[in-house]
């Protein structure tokens, strides 16, 4: 069983909020039309549980999203987060190596 990574779960949680809200659902409702426990709602909202892609298949299809509608919210944002994390880690990277040639008098 495939499942999304840890660090996406909290964004897929809000995702899942979000669609909740908008459609004027309780967590009790929405646990219905989906099938599952209220509790498993709120696990997965707060991202306490991973989703699988089969779980997240069923959620959108009930819920009348499309896999673009959470690309397009959820995992465009994440992505361009882990971007971001990586170009200041990098550019971090290079100013303390910059910074250590300059102290031996390598420049």
């Amino acid at each position: 069983m495939l499942r999304f990574s840890n660090g996406i779960n909290a964004d897929l949680g809000f995702y899942l909020k979000v669609i909740r809200k908008e459609q004027r659902l309780s967590g009790i409702e929405m646990a219905k039309i989906l099938n599952i426990s209220q509790q498993q709602i709120s696990r997965y909202e707060t991202g306490k549980t991973k989703i699988t892609f089969e779980a997240m298949d069923e959620i959108l299809k009930k819920m009348n999203r499309s896999w673009e509608d959470l690309f397009n919210n959820v995992l465009i944002k994440h992505d361009s987060d882990r971007q971001r994390d990586f170009i200041k880690n990098e550019s971090y990277f290079y100013l303390m190596k910059l910074k250590n040639m300059r102290e031996i008098n390598l420049i």
